[in-house]
């Protein structure tokens, strides 16, 4: 049973270094047969893990456990394996007909698998490096895969800022090694409540990680990589940056903060901050948009944003509901890239003005797009109500509970907006649908509704959270969701859609590489005044 942490890991990579080697269209299909594998192994470890309840913890080499490379899985790991299995299934089955003969898309999306399942049982501060490093290098060659001047400017451009933030997060880790003489993860945790509160190293330790990490997180003022890269890549990569990638990012703060908990660290009202800007920060730009892939690539900036407001609070509950957020985000916005690939690709054109009468051209895709929709607005009996829902109650009676309200009511304007395309008269469209493409659609609006119909067992089961307070049937739910949809509303319609001179300047707004980085190192500044002075 020990080694199927191991096989997690290198059956994907195998598989796709033989899909490589033997190019071959019926060598392709490998993949499905070791993706089959792959949700066999994880299915028997959960429920070998729940029969249990221990962590997994395994060194290899038989090496002391301060220096060995070792994998520790318990219930957090495991959710993210099972939640990134599901999602490179979509993928998967999504690409299936399109790239079946195509052995380089496959060998670096399987590889890709592997290298991020590392990432996420991964118990040494090196080995989380290396993986980031190798997950970093991966996306950038998938990103730029459709092989255009615009998707090589965004592969460069997020390979470069990702790389510096995984530098700062190396250096983190050599300021670790130098003061507990270990990167065990669990062995760093264990000693941190022995620490003296002005050990400044330990704590410049913990600013240069979280920093790093905070770009692959896409956090404000660190996102700017992230809709530059999904607005270009294949829409299936943009699918599996936006519902899974940056979730590696979100793992590993969780994570790092955990492995930092002796310590006592107050790092909640800081990184609340934080995801909030970045909430709001994200909205806004999502309605200057008029691309629509642009348009969910801010709003995947948003999201991240509430899933920090969630998880970086000291109420339990609610970083509960930011961790069941991480879930149901990777859901809808997976359905909802995925989905407009389809549309993308049928009109030929990523213009919102330009698509129109979608509905009635393409009634399957339109409805699990608004499927998608009424998830990612917070509408009842969906999933993003569930967990926007554990959120809002822990903070209602605050100034924090108005800045959740304001990133629904952006939220709501945005889609409000995108929501144009269905209108209109049944248009002649290029190419003739693929059937197979319904196949993850349907599965991820099926997932999006019993999430959002069936949470109390579901998070029960999976979290061991109770959820019964939160009620789908209460007339106060369906006011309140009203009332956002129709400030939303009077907000396209009098601000968005009149495009008003701001507006176009935030369409333009474009941030260079060498003014991100300086973002960075400010960031880095701010975070060493605030924790360390």
């Amino acid at each position: 049973m020990i080694f199927i942490p191991v096989g997690l890991i290198f059956i994907p990579i195998l598989s796709g270094v033989i899909i490589y080697l033997f190019k071959h269209r019926y060598v392709n299909y490998l993949s499905i047969v070791a993706q089959l594998l792959v949700t066999i192994l994880v299915i028997v470890y959960y429920v070998t893990f729940k029969e249990s309840y221990s962590d997994t913890y395994i060194v290899f080499g038989l090496w002391d456990e301060r220096i060995g490379i070792s994998l520790y899985n318990d219930a957090l790991s495991l959710s993210f394996v099972m939640l990134s299995v599901f999602i490179w299934w979509m993928v998967l089955l999504y690409t299936l007909q399109t790239k079946e003969e195509d052995y380089n898309f496959l060998f670096f999306l399987l590889f890709l698998e592997g290298v991020f399942l590392g990432l996420l049982q991964s118990n040494d501060l090196f080995n989380m490096f290396v993986f980031l490093e190798l997950t970093t290098l991966l996306v950038t060659i998938l990103i730029a895969f459709t092989k255009t001047g615009e998707s090589f400017r965004a592969a460069l451009y997020y390979l470069l800022l990702n790389t510096s933030g995984v530098l700062a997060f190396l250096l983190g880790i050599i300021l670790i090694y130098n003061s507990f003489g270990t990167i065990n993860v669990q062995i760093v945790g264990s000693m941190m409540s022995s620490v003296y509160d002005g050990q400044i190293l330990i704590k410049f330790a913990f600013v240069l990680m979280l920093a790093g990490i905070s770009v692959k997180t896409a956090l404000f003022p660190v996102f700017t990589w992230l809709p530059r890269a999904h607005g270009v890549a294949h829409s299936a990569i943009s699918a599996l940056l936006s519902g899974l990638i940056v979730k590696g990012g979100i793992y590993m703060f969780l994570r790092i903060t955990t492995m930092y908990e002796g310590a006592s660290f107050a790092y909640h009202d800081f990184f609340f901050v934080i995801g909030g800007l970045t909430a709001l920060i994200g909205v806004v730009f999502a309605l200057s948009q008029k691309d629509i892939k642009q348009v969910l690539a801010y709003h995947t900036v948003s999201q991240v944003g509430i899933i920090m407001m969630g998880i970086s609070n000291i109420n339990q509950e609610i970083a509960y509901g930011g961790l069941l957020h991480v879930f149901n985000h990777a859901f809808f916005k997976s359905l909802l890239f995925l989905g407009a690939g389809i549309i993308v690709a049928q009109y030929g054109t990523k213009k919102i003005h330009d698509l129109r009468g979608v509905f009635k051209t393409m009634p399957f895709v339109s409805v699990f797009m608004i499927v998608g929709m009424l998830s990612i607005t917070g509408a009842p009996f969906f999933n993003g109500f569930i967990s926007k829902s554990v959120i809002k109650y822990g903070i209602e009676g605050n100034i924090r509970y108005w800045i959740l309200y304001a990133v629904n009511i952006g939220t709501a304007t945005s889609f409000l907006k995108l929501s144009q395309i269905f209108f209109g008269q049944k248009k002649q469209v290029g190419e003739k649908q693929i059937i197979v493409h319904y196949v993850p659609l349907m599965t991820l609006s099926f997932v999006c509704i019993i999430f959002g119909l069936m949470y109390i067992p579901i998070s029960d089961g999976f979290f061991g959270i109770d959820l019964t307070y939160v009620k789908i049937l209460k007339l106060s739910s369906f006011v309140d969701y009203g009332v956002t949809l129709l400030i939303g509303y009077m907000i396209y319609v009098f601000v968005v859609k009149k495009d008003y001179i701001f507006i176009k300047r935030l369409r333009m707004f474009n941030l260079s590489f060498d003014k991100a980085n300086y973002l960075f190192i400010i960031y880095i500044v701010v975070m060493t005044l605030y924790f360390i002075s």
